[in-house]
Formats: structure tokens, C-alpha cells, sequence
């Protein structure tokens, strides 16, 4: 009896963990599905800009060769997402000097670093609803690590994808001369047009790839409590059938207790 007790409360136990993944996942799946639309439109947005840099680019300043590198790691601020921050840094070991400047962006990731690393932790976003205010923390340390250096520096950016970690190069900004021509109307210095652009396109192509690596993180996510949910179910099963099991034998001696005792009176 004690031990069907037994079995009887990990059931309720597997039963309460299973509502809770089951909500989770919920919430995760609802998430991935914003994202995805956004993120689509951020694509749209980035597009616009990036025709809007070309037109612009005989105005831009002349282009200086970076003499350093600022790394940026897009990781995550909650966990439950299988490899996606040990991923990211096994890439950017692979790729980076170690002493090179480096923006880490979520807590979680921030937590795997090694203590060598030049480090400028920067808080992540937890959705698609904050990652605009995540991108403005990433500017700052971006600016903070420039001054640190005292050199003209590039920015590089390693972030999960769908198919594994992939790196892409974010400054000095792809400027594409030839060809280009500036609109015919415009209400400010042609200067102060192309600075202006070349900020948002910045702006906004750092958050398609922030919006990007979320979407990717809760994919990762649904993925684990998916697998999660199925180990649950089967382990519930298997506990039914012992708990069933060890009824039946019960059941049989109890009906041997009762037999013996009316054997007895007789």
C-alpha cells in the first residue's frame, strides 16, 4: 500500500509539472508567433534603410578602416534553451581574440563568459516588447568601449541562427558608392541627411538581429519543453501501469485474505 502511495503522489507531482510546461509552452508558442511577424516587418524596415544608405552614400564621411574590433554576443536573458548561449561562445572563441573588446547581451550568457574576456555586460530583452530598449543599452556599451580603445573600431555581431551561430559584420557601415544618387528633394543638409540615415539603419538592423536571436531562442525553448512534456507523459505512463500493477496484486490479496478466512470458518 505504501509504495502505490507513493507512486500515487509522483503521479500528482508529474500531473502539477505537466500544467506548468503545458502553460510555459503556451506562452512560448505565443511569443514565437509575435516575433515572427515582427521580425518580418523589421526585414521590410531594414530593406528601406539600406537603399536609403546607398542612395545616400557619396555624402557619407569617408570611410576609415577599423583598427579594432568591438565583438557584440546576442544570448539570453532566461534559460531553458538547450546549447543557444554555450553555442554563441564556443563561435566566438573560435573567431575572436579574447582580448578584444565584447558586448555581451543577456544575463545568461553573460554567466558562461570566461573571467579573461573584456567584458560590457549588457541587460537582454525577454521579448520582442523591450528589445527596442535593449538596443539603446547595446549603443552605450558599443560607445563606452569605442572610448576605450581610442580608435576608430568596427563591430562585429555572432548570434544564434536556424542553422548554427553566424557572425556578421555590422561597422564600418556596407557603403556602396558607385551608381548612387541622392534623392532630388530634400529638407536638410545632404550631410546631416546621410548621418541621420546611417544611424537608423544602424538602429534598426541591430534590432532585426536582436528580434532574430529571440525568435530563435524561443524556438530552442518550445523545442526543450516539448521534449520535456513527452518524457513526462511517459514516465506517467510508466508510473500508471505500476501503480495499476501493484493494485491488481492488492486486489489478489485481499481476495486470498478473504478466501483463507472463509476457509477457515469451515
Amino acid at each position: 500500500m505504501s509504495q502505490r502511495r507513493e507512486i500515487e503522489a509522483r503521479l500528482a507531482l508529474y500531473d502539477d509539472l505537466g500544467g506548468i510546461l503545458g502553460a510555459m509552452r503556451s506562452f512560448a508558442l505565443a511569443e514565437l508567433q509575435r516575433l515572427s511577424r515582427r521580425e518580418e516587418a523589421q526585414q521590410e524596415v531594414v530593406q528601406v534603410l539600406r537603399e536609403a544608405l546607398q542612395e545616400t552614400a557619396p555624402f557619407q564621411p569617408a570611410r576609415e578602416e577599423a583598427l579594432a574590433d568591438v565583438w557584440l554576443l546576442l544570448g539570453s536573458v532566461r534559460g531553458f534553451c538547450g546549447s543557444f548561449n554555450e553555442d554563441v561562445v564556443r563561435a566566438w572563441q573560435a573567431k575572436a581574440d579574447a582580448r578584444q573588446p565584447l558586448i555581451v547581451v543577456g544575463e545568461r550568457l553573460a554567466a558562461t563568459m570566461p573571467e579573461s574576456a573584456s567584458l560590457f555586460p549588457v541587460a537582454g530583452a525577454d521579448g520582442g516588447l523591450d528589445a527596442v530598449a535593449a538596443i539603446d543599452r547595446i549603443l552605450a556599451a558599443f560607445a563606452t568601449a569605442r572610448r576605450s580603445l581610442g580608435k576608430t573600431c568596427g563591430l562585429l555581431a555572432c548570434l544564434r541562427d536556424e542553422d548554427g551561430v553566424r557572425w556578421q559584420r555590422l561597422l564600418p557601415l556596407p557603403l556602396a558608392i558607385a551608381g548612387a544618387s541622392l534623392p532630388p528633394l530634400i529638407n536638410e543638409a545632404p550631410a546631416t541627411v546621410a548621418a541621420g540615415v546611417a544611424e537608423h539603419f544602424l538602429f534598426h538592423q541591430l534590432l532585426a538581429l536582436l528580434l532574430r536571436s529571440i525568435r530563435v531562442e524561443n524556438r530552442q525553448r518550445l523545442m526543450q519543453m516539448e521534449n520535456a512534456l513527452r518524457h513526462l507523459e511517459q514516465g506517467s505512463d510508466e508510473l500508471a501501469r505500476q501503480r495499476n500493477r501493484l493494485r491488481q496484486e492488492e486486489i489478489v490479496e485481499e481476495i486470498e485474505v478473504i478466501t483463507g478466512m472463509r476457509g477457515g470458518m469451515h
